[in-house]
């Protein structure tokens, strides 16, 4: 893993750090889950791994979000029943993959989101 990555990686994802209610951010490490310890919604998680893709020139076709993100398959309505703690017919999501920043770094590395088999 080059150096030079894991620090651009780190930078990356710097900016998108909540500092708890006593103005400190949770260190940046490789085991950082983004899914955990950034509070952004799946659409800006969405818009966060485009830019990644973007920026680091990672190929993406081996990414699926809804393998991160597996509420996002539910219709508009269904997610907001949900959020409103309300019953509704549809098959709760599968467990999502967590997604760290390791993952991104490897990914950086190689040049393509690894293959989930």
């Amino acid at each position: 893993m080059e150096p030079d990555m894991r620090q651009q990686v780190f930078d990356f994802i710097r900016p998108f750090r909540e500092p708890n209610i006593w103005g400190r951010s949770k260190t940046l490490c490789p085991a950082f889950s983004l899914r955990k310890d950034l509070s952004l919604s799946a659409d800006e998680f969405d818009h966060l791994m485009n830019d990644f893709f973007l920026l680091f020139q990672v190929d993406a076709s081996h990414y699926d979000h809804l393998a991160y993100f597996p509420e996002d398959s539910y219709s508009m309505p269904v997610r907001i029943m949900r959020q409103l703690g309300l019953r509704v017919g549809a098959t709760p999501p599968s467990s999502p993959r967590p997604l760290t920043i390791g993952m991104l770094i490897a990914a950086a590395c190689a040049g393509r989101w690894p293959r989930q088999d």
